[in-house]
C-alpha cells in the first residue's frame, strides 16, 4: 500500500501482481429508516480518476470494496443483513456486505477496463472496404 502526495481524488494506491490501482477510501453512511443499509457517495468523482471505492462501516467494523464503474454516478447502496435472513428474491437483488471483497472489485475493473480497450481498439479500427 501506498499513500498519496498532492492534490488527488483517491487516497492509496493497491498493488496486486502488476496493476496499480487508485482507492478512495470512503465512511459509508448508515440510512436511518433502514440501519443494515449504508450508502457512499461518489458524485464528486469522474472516469479515470479512481479505479476502486473501499467503503468503511464504522458501525460493523468492516470494509466493503466495489469498482468505479460499478457504482453509478452518484451512490453505492451495500446491505450488511446475512443472507440467510432474507427471501432469495431480495438476497439476489441486494448489494451484500459480503459479497463485496477486495478481489472481486479487483476482478470488476480489470474487466472493465479490458471491455474498454477492446471497443477503442475496434472503433479505431479502418472499417474494411473504405
Amino acid at each position: 500500500m501506498s499513500y498519496t502526495h498532492g492534490l488527488y481524488k483517491y487516497d492509496l494506491v493497491a498493488d496486486k501482481g502488476d496493476e496499480l490501482l487508485r482507492v478512495q477510501v470512503k465512511k459509508a453512511n448508515q440510512n436511518n429508516k433502514k440501519p443494515w443499509k449504508y450508502r457512499l457517495f461518489t458524485e464528486q468523482y469522474q472516469d479515470g480518476q479512481v479505479d476502486i471505492f473501499a467503503g468503511y462501516i464504522v458501525e460493523e467494523d468492516k470494509v466493503f470494496y466495489v469498482a468505479f464503474d460499478e457504482v453509478g454516478r452518484n451512490n453505492f447502496r451495500i446491505n450488511t443483513k446475512d443472507r440467510t435472513e432474507m427471501s432469495d428474491h431480495n438476497a439476489s437483488e441486494a448489494n451484500l456486505l459480503e459479497d463485496y471483497t477486495f478481489d472481486r472489485a479487483f476482478r470488476q475493473h480489470m474487466s472493465d477496463t479490458e471491455a474498454e480497450e477492446q471497443n477503442e481498439t475496434s472503433s479505431s479500427s479502418p472499417v474494411e472496404g473504405q
